[in-house]
């Protein structure tokens, strides 16, 4: 899988627009950027799995119909789908297309929020004063974004609204630029919070760093 890595002016917009968009909110925003939340070993071994079952069937088919010039052995059918399932294995484990692919999507949506809560942990976002940490995971591969909110936060914000969010952070990936969706995100995030009620009283320090997290 190809890593992708923010420039250091890219990683400063990122920062300023978290920045920005603390000033009015007591919210504690966190960009975390993974470039997979899975290995998604599973689809690898499917795929292995698949190319057996077709190497079999091909060697059946050919075999019945007399189409090869020349008779093939048990031990060769065994050669043969063995050769296929680990060319189905390589595949997908080192052609992301071809993971994706095979991966259903309702898989990838679980993992990704597996990561988000995982993050949210490690990260401690939940170590704010008044429980106003939030996470905004952008998970590369999968091309999808999880918001998650401490209990402070999603006391006042519907979960729902973090869709908001995420359309123009994807937006800005799928147009290739992810660091501007990213920061367009966290403003947005930001104009929620406002919205929401969240706000910043005049004792609130800045509890979490602003820098983007590379997991």
């Amino acid at each position: 899988m190809a890593i992708f890595q923010f420039t250091e002016s890219e990683k400063a917009l990122i920062k300023n627009a978290v920045s920005e968009a603390e000033k009015a909110t007591s919210g504690e925003i966190v960009p975390y950027f993974v470039n997979a939340s899975d290995k998604y070993e599973e689809t690898n071994l499917r795929a292995a799995l698949y190319f057996a079952l077709v190497a079999l069937g091909l060697a059946g088919v050919l075999s019945y119909s007399w189409s090869l010039p020349f008779v093939i052995t048990p031990l060769e059918v065994v050669i043969f789908t063995i050769a296929l399932s680990a060319i189905g294995y390589l595949m997908s484990r080192f052609v992301d297309p071809v993971r994706k692919w095979l991966t259903p999507t309702e898989t990838m949506l679980e993992r990704v929020e597996q990561r988000a809560l995982t993050a949210f942990l490690t990260e401690e976002i939940f170590n704010t004063k008044n429980r106003t940490g939030i996470i905004i995971l952008v998970s590369h591969f999968e091309h999808m974004v999880e918001v998650l909110g401490d209990s402070g936060i999603n006391a006042k914000v519907d979960q729902n609204d973090w869709q908001h969010v995420v359309d123009v952070i994807l937006t800005g990936i799928k147009s290739g630029n992810p660091a501007e969706g990213i920061a367009d995100g966290i403003k947005k995030c930001g104009e929620l919070l406002v919205a929401a009620g969240v706000d910043k009283p005049a004792d609130n320090p800045n509890e979490l760093s602003d820098d983007i997290r590379l997991g």
